[in-house]
């Protein structure tokens, strides 16, 4: 073999070993695939009402949206490779018309800590996911209130004259540390609130789930229980529901509830039921009824009933308009919503106006 031979090869062989080891030191140093989205989402509406006071005043408001909250939000996932991804959620709520932020705890029970105002009070979690499981830890919605979303046209509604079932089963927790697994089709759920006081289990909270969907049928059910942060009270609540899209036009929803307490006498039955029904493409129409009716004592029997319709006109994906007429009625041992002056009816109209980002 020449010299010139030799020398070829060698050249050729170095270059080979730079070129692999260019490759694989680039394959160890390449950043993972990684996404942060910045969304949001402000919705403000102008409801009147009346009985808003002892005297049974008519109040004129501008609130935060009526089925929507506003919120600024960002979201963030990175492959970690094998299928696992590591995500996290920040969500901040705030009043349009002030701009003052929402979601705050005025005084800790129930799992939720003392705070308010809360700037990350929508949720603030962090956690791993796959394609069969997911584990989030941080402050979350809870179980109940991710499933019934399913039993409601508009999901739970975030104007408390509109909705029911966020007064017994609370919307979000602190310390939450939640687990999904993904099998046959069937999404399992399970969570566990710290209750984070010292010797004692007090304001810790559990839950289970479990719910199924296709493209026409959702369906779930739940188990939640709540401890209060002086430990002396359980709140249990059991609910189950979905809905049923019989055609492109038309979806129906409805849910059973109860919530019962360990010491407490009172024990509430709810239920509901609604549709959807698209007009045209840019226009839908919703309504739902909820009927709560509490026993335990002469003293706690009593009821509240929520009706409401509302038409919703898309300008595009992401600006709509919607108008909506509701009804609140509550009678007996029924506590007194806030929002309303005295027991007896409140009719409210609303004209709201929602813009996504």
């Amino acid at each position: 073999m020449t010299k010139n031979c030799t020398r070829r090869l060698i050249t050729s062989g170095s270059s080979a070993l730079l070129l692999a080891a260019s490759t694989l030191a680039g394959a160890q140093t390449a950043p993972a695939a990684s996404t942060v989205t910045i969304y949001g989402l402000v919705d403000a509406a102008m409801r009147q009402a009346n009985n808003a006071s002892a005297n049974r005043g008519t109040l004129r408001s501008m609130d935060d949206g009526i089925f929507t909250g506003s919120r600024l939000g960002f979201r963030g996932r990175e492959d970690l490779g094998g299928g696992l991804s590591a995500v996290f959620t920040m969500e901040s709520g705030f009043e349009p018309g002030s701009g003052t932020s929402l979601q705050g705890t005025p005084t800790a029970d129930y799992g939720q800590n003392q705070a308010n105002p809360r700037f990350w009070g929508r949720e603030i979690h962090i956690g791993l996911r796959s394609q069969t499981w997911g584990l989030t830890a941080g402050r979350q919605y809870t179980l109940a209130h991710s499933i019934a979303a399913r039993f409601q046209p508009l999901g739970n509604p975030n104007s408390t004259a509109h909705s029911l079932f966020s007064s017994h089963h609370i919307a979000r927790q602190d310390n939450v540390l939640r687990m999904d697994l993904r099998a046959a089709g069937i999404e399992f759920s399970a969570t566990h609130t710290a209750g984070e006081v010292p010797g004692s289990s007090a304001n810790g909270a559990f839950a289970l789930g479990a719910s199924y969907a296709t493209p026409t049928l959702a369906v779930g059910a739940y188990v939640q229980q709540m401890e209060n942060l002086a430990g002396n009270e359980k709140r249990k609540i059991i609910g189950a529901g979905g809905n049923y899209k019989f055609s492109s036009s038309l979806q129906l929803f409805g849910g059973l509830m109860q919530r019962d307490s360990e010491v407490s006498a009172q024990v509430n039955k709810a239920w509901t039921a609604g549709l959807n029904y698209e007009l045209s493409p840019a226009i839908t129409l919703s309504l739902a009824h909820y009927n709560d009716r509490q026993s335990g004592t002469a003293a706690l029997a009593g009821k509240r009933q929520v009706s409401w319709v509302t038409a919703n006109y898309r300008f595009s994906k992401r600006s709509d308009v919607y108008a909506v007429l509701d009804e609140n009625k509550v009678d007996g041992g029924y506590a007194k919503p806030a929002f309303m002056g005295t027991k007896g009816s409140q009719t409210g109209i609303v004209l709201g106006l929602r813009h996504r980002f």
